[in-house]
């Protein structure tokens, strides 16, 4: 209930962030908060690694491993794996692409409709194109736009209070 807490009030407040490495530390949070906040139902079973794929971004894979050291997703351990593009893409329960992959966006969504996949992108208007959560600067403040609609379509749920806390789009 703490980690929600914290995580609520600095999205409530947004989070100005100055340099690469401080960002790339928040956008891991948020991802593992993400992660903490989404019905996996059962998908992932006790035994399971929960696997989350990092396409093109070494900041956030490192910063996700440092997590991973220390936390669970539930009862999971969390596995972290990097890919250069999204056809090294195995099976993970989620995926987040770099801003400068987010091209390769159409493929991945292409290549994973059929699989229980929680996709975050790192670009405004990435949603629209398939990603169910997905990164924004607004006025400097690190938030996100998150499409309740392309999570279903994932055969995922996401919690109430993530979704309020996002810019919804469809």
């Amino acid at each position: 209930m703490k980690k929600l807490l914290l995580f609520t009030t600095l999205l409530v407040v947004g989070i100005q962030c100055h340099s690469n490495a401080q960002m790339s530390k928040f956008k891991a949070l948020f991802v593992y908060n993400f992660a903490q906040n989404t019905n996996w139902s059962e998908e992932v079973s006790a035994s399971d690694d929960f696997v989350i794929t990092v396409i093109g971004d070494n900041e956030i894979a490192n910063e996700l491993k440092t997590l991973a050291g220390s936390r669970k997703i539930g009862n999971n351990k969390m596995v972290i794996k990097e890919a250069s593009t999204v056809d090294n893409v195995g099976q993970s329960q989620i995926i987040y692409l770099s801003e400068n992959r987010s091209s390769q966006i159409p493929v991945l969504t292409s290549y994973q409709k059929n699989n229980k996949v929680l996709i975050i992108g790192n670009q405004h208007g990435i949603c629209s194109q398939g990603a169910g959560i997905s990164f924004i600067i607004d006025d400097g403040k690190l938030k996100f736009e998150i499409s309740p609609d392309n999570i279903e379509k994932q055969g995922l749920t996401i919690s109430k209070k993530i979704i309020a806390l996002g810019v919804q789009v469809n």
